[in-house]
């Protein structure tokens, strides 16, 4: 994995080096602000705040792709998951599952794109610039070269809009999104989307691709916990695994 650059000292331009592949809103925590997290390779389970650098990539892609595409698309799912949550809303109409749709696709082209250090060779040649230079650029949402290079983070902006794109046309079509509720028990939560399209919004609520709206006792929770440990790679987490069956 290649190391992220980091920006000037003190950061001046207030560039995102953080960024979530999971919203630290839905990071439904304990009490005390906490999670429980269990590392897949060694078992390994230790506490984490929403903050927490194994939830981010760092400065995987550019400022602008985080703080206006990705978010807008953030923003428009919590809206609605609030609605959710309140019981203000148990159906979707059309526009409702865009917004669903979208921030599945978004999550799954982010946890495609972490940790990847890839550059792309340029096409034409680029003066030089200071780094301050660069990221005035980089705030104001300009892709740029450096020496013949596109920088990763500037090429995993672009490649995050087709990712997203992409998985969208591939879900929305047919997507008839359906509220879980579990009854007995709480859900974990993945570090990678399942194929079947599995979006948690608090500890006991969830929303499920071509799934009527259903409340789980806890035999069917532990079945959808089995399916969401085995779909993580790295890591997954919860509230509190003790009520995690």
């Amino acid at each position: 994995m290649t190391k992220f650059e980091k920006p000037q000292k003190g950061n001046p331009h207030q560039l995102v080096i953080n960024q979530h592949t999971f919203p630290a809103k839905s990071i439904a925590a304990d009490p005390s602000g906490r999670v429980q997290l269990q590392m897949k390779t060694n078992k390994l389970v230790r506490r984490a705040k929403p903050s927490d650098s194994i939830f981010c990539a760092r400065r995987a892609w550019d400022h602008a792709s985080e703080v206006m595409f990705m978010k807008k698309i953030e923003d428009n799912f919590q809206c609605l998951a609030e609605l959710i949550i309140d019981g203000q809303i148990s159906s979707f109409n059309e526009e409702q599952t865009h917004v669903i749709s979208f921030f599945y696709a978004l999550w799954l082209a982010r946890a495609q794109i972490r940790d990847q250090g890839r550059v792309l060779p340029g096409i034409w040649p680029d003066h030089a610039r200071s780094k301050d230079q660069e990221e005035e650029l980089e705030k104001e949402g300009i892709a740029f070269f450096r020496r013949n290079i596109l920088l990763a983070r500037m090429k995993n902006g672009v490649a995050v809009h087709v990712h997203i794109a992409r998985h969208f046309r591939q879900i929305n079509p047919t997507a008839n999104w359906g509220i879980v509720h579990a009854l007995n028990g709480e859900f974990v939560v993945p570090d990678w989307p399942l194929v079947y399209a599995f979006v948690p919004i608090t500890p006991t609520l969830a929303l499920v691709n071509h799934y009527i709206n259903q409340r789980l006792d806890r035999g069917d929770v532990r079945l959808v916990n089995k399916q969401l440990r085995s779909a993580s790679r790295r890591y997954f987490f919860a509230r509190d695994f003790a009520a995690c069956p």
